[in-house]
Order: C-alpha cells, then sequence, then structure tokens
C-alpha cells in the first residue's frame, strides 16, 4: 500500500516568527489528513542563522522525514506488516544541489527505516524570517559540535569533548527535545554542571524541538518506533557545524556495540533491527552531503568502543573519572521508561532489563561509586526477573542476550550479520567482528561475576 506525504510552509505575517510547516498524508483510498508539524527556529538561528542554504534545505528534509516516518503507521500502511512505500514531498530552495543528493538520500533512509522511499523536491519560497531581537553567539567560540542526547554515551563525549578544548573554546552540544523526556535528561546534567561549576564557560546547547503537533480529537495513528529520528538529530547537528565552519565535524558520540547492533536472534534480524547510528548509515548519509555540496563530517569516535570501554577509557584520568561519577546518575540510557508500573522500583531512572539498560549496567561494573546504580528489575534476583515465565515481556531482552551469548557469538554467525547489514570490505569486517567478539567478552565476565548458575548455564558460559 502506497502512502503519499506532502509537506508544506506558510508564511508567519510577522517577521519576527518562523512560519508554520503543515504534514498532509494521502493514502490509496484518497482519504488525506492534514497534521501541524512543530518547528522551532528560534534556539537554532541563536547558532546558526540561516534559511537559505543546503544545510537548511537539508534541515527541512529530514525534519519531513522524521515526521513521514512517524505518520505513517507500519502496521496500518504496510503489506506485510513492516516494510511501508511512502513518496514523501519536500519543499527545497537550492533545487540543482538537493536533486544531485537525492539517490544517495534515498539509499541512507532506506536502510535507516527498512522501507521504500520516493523523495520528490518541489521548489520552495523564501522563507520570511528575521528575528531581529533573538540574542547572537559568537561562532568563533566554537571549537567543536556534539550530539547530546542524555544518554551515558553522549555524556562521556560531553566531558571528553569539553576536556580536549583549547583555551577560551566551547563545545556546542545539539539536542533533539520534541519529548520532554530527553530534554528532562539533558537538563538534569547541566544544571548540575553549573550547581558543581563544573565546565563553566565550556559548552552552550541549541536545541530543536521538531515533531507532529497532535491535538486532542486527531484520529492520526502515529507509528511509535521512531526509525528516522536519528537523521533529524544528525541534520540539526550538520546545520549547526556549517554556520561555524564548513570543515566542522560533527560528532557523534555512540558506542560501537549499539551502532552496530548485531540482532540477537534471527526474529530481530533486518529491518527489524535498529540501525540509527550504524556505520552502513553514516556512510551513505556522507555520501549524501558531499553529492549536495556539504564538507562536514559525521564522525563517531567510539565506533569500535563498548560502553564498558568508553566509561573506562573516560575513568583514565582524574578529572574526567570525577566528572563521569558526579553527572553519570542524571544521564539515562533506558528504552522502557515509560513501562515503570511494571518495575520493582519505580522511583529511579532505569527498568534494568532493556538491552541499552543491561549494557550500561556492564560499563559501569567495575566503577567505585556506580556499579550499585538502583533499576526497576534486577535481572540477577529470581524474583524480580522470573525467567521461568514466558507471559510476561520483563525477562525477554535479557532472554534473548542469553541465547546470543550461548549460540550466535562466534565469528561466523558475526560475519554473516554484518555483511547482511551492508558492511562488505573484508578488513572492515574483521575488524568489527573482532570489536564485537570482545563487547561480549565482557557481558560474559559481568554475567559470571554476578549471574546464578542458572543464567551461566543459559549463557554458555
Amino acid at each position: 500500500m502506497a502512502v503519499e506525504v506532502r509537506i508544506s510552509y506558510h508564511q508567519s505575517q510577522d517577521l519576527l516568527k518562523f512560519g508554520q510547516f503543515f504534514l498532509d498524508l494521502y493514502d490509496d483510498d484518497g482519504h488525506q489528513q492534514t497534521i501541524q508539524l512543530k518547528f522551532d527556529m528560534d534556539n537554532l538561528w541563536n547558532y546558526a542563522r540561516d534559511t537559505t542554504s543546503v544545510a537548511f534545505d537539508f534541515l527541512v528534509m529530514a525534519m519531513s522525514v522524521y515526521n513521514a516516518d512517524r505518520a505513517v503507521n507500519r502496521a496500518k500502511y504496510s503489506e506485510e506488516g513492516w516494510k511501508r512505500m511512502i513518496r514523501l514531498q519536500v519543499p527545497v530552495l537550492n533545487m540543482v544541489a538537493m536533486r544531485n543528493g537525492l539517490p544517495y538520500f534515498k539509499s541512507a533512509i532506506d536502510f535507516l527505516t527498512g522501507d521504500e522511499w520516493d523523495l520528490v523536491f518541489v521548489q520552495a519560497e523564501p522563507y520570511n524570517y528575521a528575528p531581529s531581537r533573538i540574542r547572537f553567539e559568537n561562532l568563533r567560540d566554537y571549537e567543536r559540535v556534539s550530539l547530546f542526547s542524555g544518554g551515558l554515551d553522549s555524556l562521556i563525549g560531553f566531558i571528553d569533548g569539553c576536556s580536549q578544548l583549547t583555551d577560551g573554546k566551547k563545545v556546542l552540544l545539539v539536542s533533539h527535545v520534541e519529548l520532554g523526556k530527553e530534554g528532562g535528561d539533558q537538563s538534569r546534567i547541566l544544571d548540575k554542571c553549573e550547581t558543581n561549576h563544573l565546565f563553566s564557560g565550556k559548552y552552550d546547547r541549541a536545541l530543536v524541538n521538531a515533531g507532529l503537533k497532535i491535538h486532542r480529537g486527531n484520529t492520526l495513528q502515529t507509528e511509535a518506533t521512531f526509525r528516522a529520528r536519528s537523521i533529524l538529530f544528525f541534520a540539526t547537528g550538520i546545520y549547526c557545524a556549517h554556520a561555524i565552519n564548513l570543515n566542522m565535524p560533527l560528532i557523534i558520540p555512540e558506542n560501537g556495540t549499539i551502532s552496530l547492533n548485531i540482532p540477537l536472534d534471527k526474529g530481530r534480524r533486518s529491518a527489524c533491527s535498529t540501525r540509527t547510528t550504524h556505520p552502513v548509515f553514516l556512510k551513505r548519509l556522507q555520501s549524501a552531503l558531499s553529492a549536495i555540496g556539504i564538507q562536514n563530517q559525521l564522525v563517531n569516535p567510539y565506533q569500535l568502543k563498548s560502553k564498558k570501554d568508553m566509561v573506562d577509557d573516560c575513568c583514565l584520568e582524574v578529572e574526567r573519572a570525577r566528572a563521569l561519577r558526579l553527572l553519570c546518575g542524571e544521564s539515562c540510557s533506558c528504552a522502557k521508561r515509560s513501562h515503570r508500573r511494571y518495575w520493582e522500583r519505580r522511583n529511579v531512572l532505569h527498568c534494568g532489563v532493556c538491552l541499552p539498560c543491561l549494557y550500561r549496567r556492564v560499563s559501569l561494573s567495575d566503577v567505585d561509586g556506580l556499579r550499585d546504580e538502583q533499576v526497576g528489575i534486577d535481572v540477577f534476583s529470581p524474583v524480580e526477573i522470573m525467567m521461568n515465565r514466558t507471559d510476561i515481556k520483563r525477562n525477554r531482552d535479557f532472554k534473548s542476550l542469553l541465547y546470543f551469548l550461548k549460540t550466535r557469538c562466534n565469528r561466523e554467525v558475526i560475519e554473516t550479520e554484518l555483511i547482511a547489514n551492508g558492511i562488505t570490505g573484508k578488513d572492515e569486517v574483521n575488524t568489527y567482528t573482532d570489536f564485537v567478539l570482545h563487547s561480549y567478552d565482557q557481558v560474559k565476565d559481568w554475567l559470571r561475576a554476578n549471574g546464578d548458575a542458572s543464567i551461566k548455564l543459559m549463557a554458555g558460559i
């Protein structure tokens, strides 16, 4: 079932205010729904001051893809319950440049969401926006631009980045704050920095608040997987980095285990496995940026580090270790915090049973003061995890992890999965395979130190 989505922009009558984007969704039956979109330019204008460049066109395109992905419900608009056919029309100013990138954008976005995208660019009218009252930051102050989600990886990226700055320079943290939860994580971290005079004067935060503006009574059934979110995040970072310096890289702090996201079982293979920072996606998106004339590079300095490697490296220096101990408890890695009513302890930030929570526990297992972080459900407590129950969800990720360690965590399977997900160079496959085996050896060590006999048996250790 094909779905057509058209993005349009309505100018504001007030030059001090940015106008409004709308999303029109059409299905095969001729039904149309119109949704107003959130897109707050005021904060970004402090740093980029631009609505004419190809970097702004890329931001509008990424915002359009993100919202189309959310608006087209996968269960409703796919023939087999997964792959969707989405035709997306996007207004752009720099038509020639954007069309040069069209096949590369399609390749990247198809890979990212597991769907078939047909991107169509139409000529946009100039954006009449001149917010003269907004203060401007001095762009020459910024030596680094880094994504900042509020998770542990982005926290370490922030700590590492501030620790590497030249005197008098700053890091610009770029954040997406649509849903509120992530914005709360980010604010807690930076509030604690301010309270403790940590990294004072070394950072600023650029915010993008973009998404569907769902009103009460709206009948749109949204898609809940958020698979296209990273392209909006990256585009916002590139938009800022491009304004600061045409060669300023965008730092994407993500551990390699999550980035590669090797399926723990065959049911999570291919499109069912998220690819938000996968190196193949980054490479395809980089080709698209090059094709439209953007030189800024997408860089993940932690691609060959597990979350535990990142934590251990951060703790090698006294000042970085102190910052991590102080701020770690304000970060949140949990993917299932909305399921709090099922937790044994509900006044904590982490469920303890999703894969990001499990990897987080592994990463902190050797750090004094952090290894005992409280979680909603302790997988090492038989009463809480209830491994013998097949009718509950709380033990499923942990069971999948143990199954993977026992039956699939070997060179042959990992190489096969890497190749299936687009990594084909022999040296690259070997390097990533070695890394994956290393990262899961750390998980095994954690299980040996904490698991009972039944858990070790299920993990094959």
